[in-house]
């Protein structure tokens, strides 16, 4: 397989936090050798109790043609035994994530997320790709400014 190079993604994110629920879109274009643009909708609610926070939420990633073909299509070239050659098109992967959080101190967070991510069809047929789901867990730490 060609290598596939990273790139620099540009463009722009808007949250909308509500009584009820908070949503945010975000837009973003490769810049580079990486091609394509992606789209991702969200909808969440913080539930706290003291320094605990549980945060359910629910997500939707369209990704174009280019990225698709860029990071799971298979050109003629790269054609072997068992890998056909694939050209992928538009894509949605559907997120499903819990984010449990505890405030060790003011202004300090520590966090585990959790996540189960539904692959797009353009996706899970590629020969790239044995699995039409992928499941992901983060931990991190958070400074609030």
């Amino acid at each position: 397989m060609a290598e596939r190079k990273g790139g620099v993604w540009v463009g722009g994110a808007v949250t909308w936090r509500g009584s009820v629920i908070n949503a945010s879109a975000e837009v973003l274009a490769a810049t580079g050798d990486a091609e394509g643009k992606r789209v991702r909708l969200e909808l969440n609610r913080q539930f706290q109790a003291g320094a605990v926070t549980i945060t359910p939420r629910v997500a939707a990633q369209w990704q174009d043609k280019k990225f698709v073909d860029y990071y799971y299509g298979v050109r003629t070239s790269e054609v072997r035994a068992g890998r056909a050659a694939y050209a992928g098109d538009a894509a949605t992967n559907v997120e499903l994530g819990l984010r449990f959080g505890y405030a060790v101190a003011p202004r300090h967070t520590v966090f585990v997320d959790l996540s189960a991510t539904g692959l797009g069809s353009a996706i899970k047929d590629s020969p790239l790709v044995d699995r039409s789901n992928q499941a992901g867990i983060k931990a991190g730490y958070l400074y609030s400014f």
